[in-house]
């Protein structure tokens, strides 16, 4: 995998950072949405998800528009699930890339809030705007960011042979401020934001393999959630590594796979 790599693209969230903290926040504005006789569920269904103790789990999927949850493998459906963990015949024939509304992949902790305020009735409108506010929050002085030890001279290095690229479903102005925070801002040579993935990841990727002119082997891709960077960067043929701190990967997943930044810090090292 480490021969010639001549293009990265990161996404940010749990990728250039691992803080958590926030996402609690945006659990909060999420159920302060909420009616308040819904409140006390969200809280306990939104703990339980956490702990492991909810049909609901890391990896898995939710469909908004049918109220179930889906078990999947290698980008097929082949397990549904009521809330309450019914098991229930299959018949979604939905494809986890080409669905961003309706299926919220819980690959990442961003989705899990999400997905339980979607059960409860909160409107799309109002998640994103919790979402919003959580990225609002993440621009002020409060929001303390805890850097890598060396993972930003790391990128610097890269970035005097290589091009680094971001691609991020999060807003600009927020991000740009979370890249400034993290002191690594202008060591990419494209940043593309409101990226949806996994509809147009794929998009993305070709974009940037035409625009340098190289071949899609020659681009490694990195982020925490396989449906919305990886498994679509596979297809196209490129390099992947998957931040899988959770757990719920399979070997073939992607190329390389680590379970922190420390341990992605260490084989981008080996790409200086």
């Amino acid at each position: 995998m480490y021969k010639d790599i001549e293009v990265l693209i990161f996404d940010l969230d749990g990728t250039l950072y691992e803080d958590t903290h926030h996402f609690d926040f945006y659990a909060t504005k999420l159920c302060e949405k909420l009616p308040s006789y819904k409140q006390e569920a969200f809280t306990a269904d939104y703990k339980a998800i956490l702990n492991g103790e909810h049909p609901l789990k890391m990896g898995m999927a939710y469909d908004v528009v049918n109220d179930v949850i889906l078990k999947h493998r290698d980008g097929k459906i082949i397990e549904t699930y009521q809330w309450d963990g019914t098991k229930l015949a299959n018949q979604n024939n939905h494809s986890l890339q080409d669905d961003f509304h309706s299926l919220l992949h819980i690959g990442d902790l961003w989705w899990v809030p999400a997905a339980v305020a979607r059960h409860y009735g909160l409107s799309n409108e109002m998640a994103e705007q919790s979402f919003l506010e959580t990225r609002e929050y993440m621009m002020t002085p409060e929001y303390k960011l805890d850097e890598l030890n060396g993972f930003k001279e790391t990128l610097e290095e890269l970035s005097l042979n290589k091009k680094l690229v971001l691609l991020t479903n999060s807003p600009k102005k927020d991000s740009e401020v979370i890249l400034t925070k993290l002191g690594c801002s202008h060591f990419f040579t494209d940043k593309i934001f409101n990226g949806q993935k996994p509809i147009q990841t794929k998009q993305h990727i070709q974009q940037i393999q035409e625009k340098y002119k190289l071949g899609y082997e020659n681009i490694l891709c990195i982020g925490d959630n396989a449906i919305n960077e990886i498994l679509p960067a596979q297809e196209l043929g490129c390099k992947t590594l998957l931040i899988d701190p959770h757990e719920i990967s399979k070997p073939s997943d992607a190329d390389v796979i680590v379970g922190n930044l420390s341990e992605m810090l260490s084989v981008l090292k080996r790409l200086v």
